[in-house]
């Protein structure tokens, strides 16, 4: 079954479509009545009633589906009598079945919409589009980037270690260490190997690297001119980058609490050293967009995702570059998700204050797009031209206060009026075929 906001965009697109092409559907009369719908819910006989039943099938199966929704229109009536939650069933739509709790939610629907004088279908996509959008929850599909670099490494001896550490280099950066880094990795290997030997104890905590903004000045020693080397590695810049509100930007290195008690160099303690080495000793200098591989790449795309998906500037390589160097330094794949769930969370709350009507879903977890896209193209499709997300008319959808004065979508019926009401709908074919019918009928009034 297609998400609830997918089935509502689909009926927002079918309001180009003018109610009165099927009010022959109802009947006039609820005695003796042809109308298919009427007849499926006066009779009381079983056999009659899937007689009934099997012909709405038959006749809705070779309608096509109003504008925007990918089926005919028995698979539409599917779709909303799920969507609104009338129906539990769960065959799929392609099937065209109508099963027992399709059956029964329709005879509701039926009888609901002609005691109010309407057409059953178009009754329910107003009755499921008053309901308003469904906030989702979104299943955790971020992708653990490091996975391969965490994978735990017990090395026999140096040769495994080296060997570890190159296809490790080549899983993150998408290229193989050069012959001086295989050197200086053995020289750390055997060190660090020697070191854990001895009973130490290390406590480490979660600290917060600042990202710094590369457009202003680097901060420079006067002693040696070459530029400053924070705590964490990271070249310093005159100011810490800053968000749209002005609040200054870091990113966690987050380290653990290990206890060592002469067990040796053990597989965590590799795994970390391992992790640690490989940020450390990556010239960021030489990080490209076009050049860059593997995990890092993996990371950054995901990054840049964040923003774009939701109306946002894509940052440069060397803004991001402090973020994936923290993914990759972590030895926990855990860690490593929280870190980018928290980014893109961050991305769509900022999205949020620029579209408070969907806010509640972005904080969800969907993006933006995957929302207003579809709006977009129901608007565009209604005013039969190109419309913008910057045009005032979709600030005003996307920005939308009901009478209650909170932020939420409009309903179906409030776009609607917004759309007929708009300054370009006159513009349309649809209205100028409404007005040419009016003329004839006026015109067949008075022969």
């Amino acid at each position: 079954m297609a998400e609830s906001t997918q089935s509502r965009m689909a009926y927002l697109a079918s309001i180009n479509t003018a109610p009165s092409a099927y009010t022959s559907v109802i009947g006039k009369s609820i005695y003796g009545s042809e109308d298919q719908y009427l007849s499926f819910v006066q009779t009381s006989d079983v056999n009659r009633k899937s007689e009934y039943l099997q012909n709405i099938n038959r006749t809705l199966s070779a309608q096509a589906g109003p504008t925007g929704f990918a089926g005919n229109r028995m698979q539409y009536l599917l779709t909303l009598l799920r969507t609104s939650g009338l129906s539990k069933a769960k065959t799929p739509l392609t099937n065209n079945m109508i099963g027992i709790q399709d059956s029964a939610a329709l005879e509701k629907v039926i009888n609901a919409a002609y005691a109010s004088n309407q057409e059953p279908i178009e009754w329910l996509s107003r009755y499921t589009g008053s309901l308003g959008p469904k906030v989702i929850k979104q299943p955790d599909t971020t992708t653990k980037f490091t996975k391969q670099i965490q994978t735990a490494f017990q090395y026999k001896d140096l040769g495994d270690a080296r060997q570890g550490y190159s296809n490790a280099y080549f899983t993150a950066f998408g290229v193989y260490p050069a012959a001086e880094l295989d050197k200086k990795f053995q020289d750390s290997f055997n060190a660090q190997e020697k070191l854990q030997n001895q009973p130490t104890t290390t406590t480490g905590k979660v600290e917060q690297a600042p990202i710094y903004d590369t457009k202003s000045k680097p901060v420079i020693d006067p002693k040696t001119k070459k530029q400053v080397v924070d705590s964490f590695g990271n070249k310093k810049f005159s100011k810490i980058k800053t968000d749209a509100a002005g609040v200054k930007q870091y990113t966690p290195i987050i380290t653990g609490t290990n206890t060592r008690q002469g067990k040796g160099f053990t597989e965590d303690e590799q795994k970390q050293h391992l992790a640690d080495f490989l940020v450390a000793n990556f010239p960021e200098e030489s990080w490209d967009i076009e050049t860059l591989g593997g995990s890092a790449k993996s990371a950054l795309d995901a990054l840049r995702a964040a923003n774009t998906n939701n109306y946002g500037d894509a940052p440069d390589l060397a803004t991001l570059s402090p973020i994936i160097k923290s993914l990759l330094k972590s030895t926990d794949a855990d860690v490593s998700t929280t870190i980018l769930k928290a980014y893109q969370d961050d991305a769509r709350k900022k999205a949020g204050t620029r579209f408070m009507s969907i806010a509640d879903s972005l904080a969800a977890g969907k993006d933006a797009k995957d929302i207003i896209e579809p709006l977009i193209k129901t608007v565009s499709q209604f005013l039969e031209k190109d419309v913008p997300l910057n045009d005032t008319f979709m600030k005003k959808i996307l920005n939308f206060q009901g009478s209650d004065g909170k932020y939420r979508m409009m309903n179906d019926y409030e776009l609607q009026q917004a759309l007929i009401t708009h300054p370009d709908y006159g513009k349309t074919s649809t209205a100028k075929n409404e007005s040419v019918n009016l003329f004839q009928s006026l015109k067949g009034a008075l022969a």
